[in-house]
């Protein structure tokens, strides 16, 4: 158990020493490092307020894609999430508070909120983590489907996704059915906190680059054994 006093990477590395590592909660640590003041709290309380607000949309359905198709609904018609095109590289998107109060994101952020918000309401989701681009898969019969968080939660059939995958990657990367697999709790904060690396990289901002490599080594070094 994390002490009272401890900073936020310190509390971060204990939690990585977990078999099964919570998803929002790690992502609201990497947050705590950049706006001290964060409340993880309330800022978990905030997705079970989405999750809340979407259970009424989902009223009594059963099917998981129908399910699925009313939380794309709610999400990014009603609530209005959507993808951060104007300024894709803005590390703000990489962080779930920010995420959550300004309804812009990345890929990964909005494939964050969205599979926490599902587990909330118990829809099996899963991120996928294809080459440029991460989704979301329903982790169910309908597993030839992805949901496309960055676009509106669109549905996207296995060829589709290798056209998206051409679209960000470019022609010369040639499919592959692995790009489809899941990607763990773990995997999905590792390849945030690549992301924040590699923006404050590109941005010259040294300090909080090697931040963010930091983190990573504490995740990485407190990996359990499979």
């Amino acid at each position: 158990m994390a002490q009272p006093n401890a900073s936020a990477l310190e509390q971060f590395a204990l939690a990585a020493g977990c078999d099964k590592i919570d998803l929002a909660q790690m992502a609201l640590l990497i947050a705590a490092a950049e706006y001290p003041d964060l409340d993880v709290k309330e800022e978990l309380r905030a997705l079970d307020s989405l999750a809340a607000g979407a259970s009424r949309s989902l009223g009594e359905e059963t099917d998981p894609l129908a399910r699925v198709n009313r939380l794309s609904e709610y999400l990014f018609d009603e609530v209005g999430f959507r993808g951060n095109r104007e300024d894709y590289y803005d590390p703000r998107n990489s962080f779930l508070n920010e995420v959550l109060s300004r309804r812009l994101g990345i890929p990964i952020t909005l494939s964050l909120v969205y599979i926490e918000v599902g587990k909330r309401l118990g829809v099996p989701l899963v991120g996928v983590g294809m080459p440029g681009h991460f989704m979301v898969r329903i982790n169910s019969g309908e597993e030839g489907l992805m949901i496309d968080p960055f676009h509106r939660g669109i549905l996207l059939s296995e060829k589709e996704c290798a056209q998206r995958l051409q679209e960000v990657a470019g022609a010369g990367v040639p499919w592959d059915r692995s790009y489809l697999a899941p990607v763990s709790n773990r995997g999905l904060i590792e390849r945030i906190l690549l992301n924040l690396r590699g923006i404050y990289g590109r941005r010259h901002d040294q300090p909080r680059a090697l931040r963010a490599a930091e983190w990573l080594l504490a995740l990485q070094s407190r990996s359990p054994l499979e």
